[in-house]
């Protein structure tokens, strides 16, 4: 089978966009954690930030899966 160029690039867009979402979404949980394990107050709103600007990534990725389709 052979893919046209357009298709072959919308195949790697997908796969770097899923890498993305994944490694996005891993540094998301982790900020979610360490937010949940810190004692001090600007340590905890550090990380809170932190997960709160990769949820807004992560859904410029998943627009991008979207748009993919």
């Amino acid at each position: 089978m052979q893919l046209s160029d357009m298709e072959v690039k919308k195949v790697l867009d997908r796969g770097m966009l899923t890498r993305s979402l994944i490694e996005n979404e891993t540094a998301m949980k982790k900020c979610q954690m360490y937010n949940e394990m810190a004692k001090d107050a600007a340590v905890k709103g550090f990380f809170k930030e932190q997960a709160k600007g990769l949820e807004d990534v992560i859904g410029y990725f998943k627009k991008g899966m979207v748009e993919l389709q």
